[in-house]
């Protein structure tokens, strides 16, 4: 799921279409003929996260398709968290992006890795896959097994000296990690560091948001901080006067929350 915001977040790019399809046929997707099929160019087949405008700093942020925290007004070089993978079902079409990143909220590129739940289909099998993105390249699954009850940390981390990202994504039921090193681009500036559930577009068109129930994401930090040490500001989602998902307040110790699913 890149993935960058606007005032109504942007949202995020998709794997190729062979990709997915494989990712799919190990990841217990939808038969990979649906898959293509639902991915049948390549430009069509990312899924573009676009950044939110530049918020207030510190003010709670409202977005046409993120949700969750955002830390904003300075320059940061890590983010991560931790989240019980939700899961979903195909009575309606729809998906959700569960991910950390760096980047995005009014700025040009976003450096993430995470895991989508998506149905292309009413009564379709759900796919769960795992994903990194270096936006605005499209994103790239990988093959591991995702499912749903599985226990995900993710890590976003900018190294100045050799100035490279490494996404790191690890699935501690299963017990794979998977780790990506990537170039900065030159947009990207670490303007921001997020912890975010997505409604994610799908052949260029933002997808309906699946429901998720809701997700806790703990051990939230950014640049080793808490989300509360780093003033991170709420994220709501909503679009045409309807609230989508909203984050819940930070727990005690500033590096847990929950972000709830309220509609489509």
């Amino acid at each position: 799921m890149p993935r960058r915001a606007t005032a109504r977040p942007r949202t995020r790019p998709r794997s190729y279409a062979r990709s997915l399809a494989a990712a799919c046929a190990m990841l217990l997707c939808a038969p990979p003929a649906a898959a293509a099929a639902a991915t049948s160019t390549p430009a069509a087949a990312s899924a573009v996260s676009t950044p939110a405008g530049t918020p207030a700093a510190h003010a709670g942020i409202t977005s046409g398709n993120w949700s969750g925290y955002a830390a904003t007004g300075s320059t940061y070089h890590s983010v991560s968290a931790s989240w019980t993978q939700p899961r979903i079902s195909c009575a309606a079409v729809g998906a959700v992006s569960v991910w950390v990143g760096l980047d995005g909220q009014g700025t040009s590129t976003v450096e993430q890795t995470g895991t989508q739940a998506e149905c292309t289909a009413v009564n379709a099998t759900p796919r769960y896959f795992a994903w990194w993105e270096n936006y605005p390249d499209p994103e790239s699954p990988y093959r591991d097994a995702v499912r749903p009850g599985d226990t995900m940390t993710a890590s976003v981390t900018y190294d100045r000296a050799h100035d490279t990202y490494t996404a790191e994504l690890t699935d501690e039921t299963l017990g794979w990690t998977e780790t990506k090193s990537f170039p900065r681009y030159g947009g990207a500036t670490n303007g921001s560091a997020e912890v975010i559930a997505e409604a994610p577009n799908r052949n260029g068109s933002r997808q309906p948001l699946a429901n998720f129930g809701s997700v806790t994401f703990t051990r939230a930090t950014v640049d080793g901080r808490t989300l509360a040490a780093a003033s991170a500001a709420t994220v709501t989602m909503a679009r045409n006067g309807v609230t989508e998902a909203v984050p819940g307040p930070l727990s005690g110790s500033g590096d847990s929350f929950t972000d709830t699913w309220k509609h489509s």
